[in-house]
């Protein structure tokens, strides 16, 4: 199409790629000719969905595990990113988490924070040299609509004074997400990198597994599919010029709107520092904002 890019041979990681909406999208980009990398932690499910991604039409298509609910986790996938490509045109993020009952991750995080939040910012600000490199780098988050007005309590992120409840705990890390890719947009501005989120609703995916039978049941009559869900995050990925939608949200999975976020400047700056000293204190080296 005219107002896509052309992708064919440009380098696509998709973190939690293996099934559900990620390996429907990475699947659409292999039909585009473009090299992929899945990230996941079942290696038998990553080599079926690596030989899917292949099936398609993709240049490259290769699996590398990859547990995302520690730092040294991200760390080593920090690193296996950097030895697969020397360039990025494309990160994706559509890990994601739904127990129904608290978890809490080796680090001592709340699961929700852990993988859907510090793990996507992490990764993001270990890849960013080689998303600048390509002169077209793109991230895109798989998140959700959080409701308006929802503020995260930054004194409180793990739950740990109040009770913690799934939809609050999955609505913070959403928020926490949006202010991550606002400040991404103001921080990275004299970079070729652009960053930006698709929200999705109810899909019929394996997510809700571990749910009870009736919301399972619900899920799969009412749910979308995940080609409806995956549409923006590829239209992301592929439109012709992705300034337009650097710092902005699609809320809405069946309609292309970016939308600008405009959450608080200083709850997006006070959320960066706080997630940078995170993860440094649990060993995780970031480096330095790489020069336009």
């Amino acid at each position: 199409m005219k107002d896509e890019r052309r992708v064919r041979g440009l380098n696509f990681v998709f973190s939690g790629g293996t099934a559900g909406i990620g390996l429907t999208a990475a699947t659409a980009m292999a039909r585009r000719g473009a090299a992929i990398l899945l990230l996941g932690r079942d290696g038998e499910r990553g080599e079926r969905a690596a030989a899917t991604v292949r099936a398609a039409g993709a240049a490259v298509a290769e699996y590398r595990a990859a547990d995302l609910t520690t730092m040294a986790g991200v760390g080593r996938a920090i690193e296996t990113i950097a030895g697969w490509r020397p360039a990025l045109h494309g990160l994706v993020h559509t890990a994601m988490t739904a127990s129904m009952r608290r978890v809490d991750t080796a680090d001592g995080f709340e699961r929700a924070f852990a993988l859907q939040y510090l793990a996507r910012y992490a990764l993001n600000r270990g890849a960013l040299a080689q998303l600048a490199r390509s002169g077209d780098g793109r991230v895109v988050h798989v998140g959700a609509k959080a409701p308006a007005g929802l503020v995260p309590d930054l004194d409180d992120l793990q739950f740990e004074r109040r009770r913690w409840r799934l939809l609050a705990a999955l609505m913070s890390s959403q928020v926490l997400g949006y202010l991550h890719v606002q400040a991404a947009a103001q921080r990275w501005r004299d970079l070729p990198v652009t960053a930006s989120i698709a929200c999705v609703g109810m899909t019929r995916t394996d997510t809700a597994r571990e749910w009870p039978w009736f919301i399972r049941a619900l899920y799969r009559l009412f749910g979308a599919s995940t080609e409806r869900s995956a549409a923006n995050v590829v239209r992301l990925l592929t439109m012709a010029d992705a300034r337009p939608a650097n710092g902005a949200i699609c809320f809405d999975p069946g309609r292309f709107e970016p939308t600008p976020l405009c959450l608080e400047a200083e709850l997006a700056r006070r959320t960066w520092e706080l997630s940078d000293r995170l993860a440094r204190e649990r060993g995780l080296v970031l480096p330095a904002t790489p020069h336009a």
